[in-house]
């Protein structure tokens, strides 16, 4: 995924270890690396305590790395100057401009843009340390020439309360060194340690940051109240268009189709569009997870000091409280601080009011409906099939078993037949992103298995048939076997070579997608089919796509990149020739790190940007030929502690991003939702004309 083009320079934290633990906390400084390749390089942090802290440099020459180091016992409260220079003959690391280490060999730079101030996803431990960036400056040589010279200033400072919830601040620009060119990297640091404690508690009652402070933040009950009347008089100056049916298509296209009172997709003019049950062309723009009226909620266990408040379990708040709401099996306590505050605004009625709610502000906002993960009832929706209760092989059931088969068909029915006939769902889907792809890791451990797993039997014999066109000999010659017959094949722990555990996949993978398709539309022939929400940035492999479209009636994918779509979405729409939709996208505001919310990886300043950057997005899918439409990741914001899993003494788990229509405090973001509403209005008509230039 291309990155966000934006100038460096933040402030970055990493959060306090328990004292009988030394977690590896990691903070790249600055980066341009591919660790599987070998090549650019990285300096970093690396480790939970301060007193013990490594600052590195990772140099890759498409072989391998080195790390040329040091460990000088840093100082809180102290300004570092830190040089590395990457240079044809060598790397080297300073310190306050004494040389800390020393490491010769030449350097292969990696493609891909600079990133600096990044804590990767993968090392969510925490230290005992912040570190505190200054200007970094970043320069390019070629020969004796200097070519680049960039500037990095640093970031607005944060309060160490604020950082405790987002303690980095990702930032990226293009960049393009060659082979054989020289770079000096130049930035300042100061550590800081603190005691968690004595920063808490963090979150006020109203699940705001209690050392935030902007326009707009709830200060009393009396606040939440007077919203009622105030949004009331808003959204009765942005009433639902005439212009679309109840279903969000379009009646002033000047062309229709009978309606079949069910979605389905038809080409007009080189384009593709959806057809409301209704017959009127649709362009369809939903928002995913509506109303959200307790989900998501926090964690609570192993930090209840970091909250001011939290609700009594009884009464009023009752409904407020979950457990194990991820269902990992761990005995943890959630809280939805949001609802709290719906119980302050509404009263008993709380729920039920909340869901009257977002059906009106949806319909207000010019939204065709809702999308994934719920809905308002009343409003369109995509809803994902679950296959919770069908036993997976490995992290997929064995469609190769009739019994598991059957299984598996029950449970689809279950979910689908009470819908069978309900105009509202746009179409169906089964699972969503990552979890639906088949990886080769699933392959080999079916392979290690008894030769009574069909699945097994199967992949095997696939191999056999088409890699091998029949013959034992060859195939024992290219596995390491020595089986006399297919039987003892089946029977024998096998270790195929790469392409062949490849081929296999797509085997397990092409008959699970056909078996998932077939079963769904024989239960259901009247809606379509979304398939499972590819990921175009994700780690699939184009094949999954082809072999996903092939058992669809349209590609569902879930993107989110700076702008709209990306250059092998494009490629593969044109490959394919489907009709697309997109399951999820956002752009959430960050607003400066000043109000604790995490800083997505494509984030918006504020929620004027935000809604800038929707605008954009769907006037370029609206002229897309094979996008039908897509949907706004999400209804509400998420909490700024988290939504978990997890549990224990540390300020966030989870994702913790303003991606929200709505705030925590239920207050809708007037300044987003502005040019939404003009968007969502025009975003058919935008496809009209882009159809009449073609």
């Amino acid at each position: 995924m291309r990155c966000w083009l934006l100038l460096i320079g933040s402030l970055s934290l990493l959060l306090p270890a328990c004292a009988d633990e030394r977690p590896n906390a990691r903070l790249y400084l600055v980066a341009q690396h591919d660790y599987g390749r070998a090549t650019g390089f990285y300096l970093d942090l690396e480790g939970g305590e301060l007193r013990d802290l490594p600052i590195i440099l990772g140099v890759g020459d498409g072989k391998g790395w080195r790390f040329p180091q040091h460990r000088p016992g840093f100082v809180p409260n102290r300004p570092y100057h830190v040089r590395a220079v990457i240079s044809p003959e060598g790397a080297q690391l300073f310190l306050d401009g004494v040389l800390a280490a020393d490491s010769p060999g030449r350097w292969q730079p990696a493609a891909g843009p600079l990133t600096m101030n990044e804590r990767p996803e993968w090392m969510p431990e925490a230290g005992d340390w912040l570190a505190e960036l200054g200007t970094i400056v970043v320069t390019l040589s070629r020969g004796s020439e200097q070519v680049t010279r960039a500037r990095f200033p640093g970031s607005p400072r944060r309060s160490a309360a604020l950082q405790l919830f987002q303690p980095d601040d990702p930032r990226s620009v293009s960049f393009a060194p060659r082979s054989g060119d020289t770079l000096t990297l130049d930035l300042t640091i100061t550590f800081l340690t603190y005691d968690l404690h004595s920063l808490a508690p963090l979150v006020d009652r109203y699940g705001q940051c209690r050392y935030a402070d902007w326009p707009g933040r709830v200060r009393s009950d009396d606040d939440l109240k007077r919203d009622i009347e105030e949004e009331a008089g808003r959204l009765a100056a942005m009433p639902p268009s005439p212009d679309f049916d109840s279903y969000g298509g379009y009646r002033k296209a000047g062309w229709s189709e009978k309606g079949s009172g069910f979605f389905r997709v038809s080409k007009r003019d080189g384009f593709w569009w959806l057809i409301s049950p209704e017959g009127n062309p649709t362009f369809y723009l939903g928002v995913c997870s509506a109303p959200s009226v307790v989900w998501t909620a926090t964690p609570i266990t192993g930090r209840k000091y970091l909250f001011e408040w939290l609700p009594d379990r009884a009464g009023r708040y009752a409904n407020t409280w979950g457990h194990d709401d991820w269902g990992t099996g761990e005995n943890v306590d959630f809280a939805s601080l949001h609802a709290c505050n719906l119980v302050r605004k509404h009263g008993d009625a709380w729920q039920r009011r909340a869901e009257e709610q977002s059906l009106l502000r949806l319909r207000s906002w010019g939204f065709s409906g809702g999308g994934k993960w719920g809905t308002p009832e009343g409003l369109v929706e995509t809803p994902v099939l679950s296959r919770g209760g069908v036993p997976n092989l490995v992290a997929h059931p064995d469609v190769f078993d009739p019994a598991v088969q059957a299984l598996f068909r029950a449970r689809l029915a279950e979910q689908i037949t009470p819908r069978r006939s309900d105009p509202r769902v746009l179409g169906w889907a089964v699972g969503s992103e990552k979890d639906e792809l088949i990886q080769p890791e699933e392959v080999t451990s079916i392979l290690r298995m008894a030769a009574t797993v069909p699945a097994k039997r199967a992949l095997v014999d696939h191999a056999l048939q088409i890699r091998y066109l029949g013959s034992l000999e060859k195939l024992n010659a290219a596995w390491g076997a020595s089986a006399k017959t297919r039987d003892e094949l089946h029977r024998t722990v096998l270790a195929p070579p790469p392409p062949d555990v490849e081929a296999m996949r797509l085997h397990y993978a092409d008959k699970y997608y056909q078996f998932v398709y077939q079963t769904v539309k024989a239960i259901d022939p009247n809606h379509l089919y979304m398939g499972c929400y590819l990921c175009p940035v994700c780690a699939e492999r184009e094949d999954d796509w082809r072999l996903a479209a092939r058992h669809a009636d349209l590609v569902g994918y879930d993107l989110y990149t700076p702008e709209y779509g990306n250059e092998r979405l494009r490629r593969l729409e044109t490959e394919l020739g489907k009709p697309v939709f997109c399951g999820e996208f956002s752009y959430p505001a960050w607003y400066d790190g000043q109000r604790g919310f995490g800083r997505f990886r494509v984030s918006a300043r504020d929620d004027a940007q935000a809604g800038q950057k929707y605008r954009a997005w769907v006037q370029a899918a609206a002229r897309d030929p094979y996008c039908v439409g897509g949907s706004w990741f999400e209804y509400r914001d998420q909490p700024i502690t988290g939504r978990g899993p997890g549990y224990g003494a540390r300020p966030t788990y989870g994702e913790h991003f303003a991606f929200g229509l709505i705030s925590e405090t239920d207050r809708p973001k007037w300044e987003m939702i502005a040019r939404m509403r003009e968007a969502n209005l025009q975003a058919a008509q935008w496809r009209r004309a882009a159809a009449r230039k073609r």
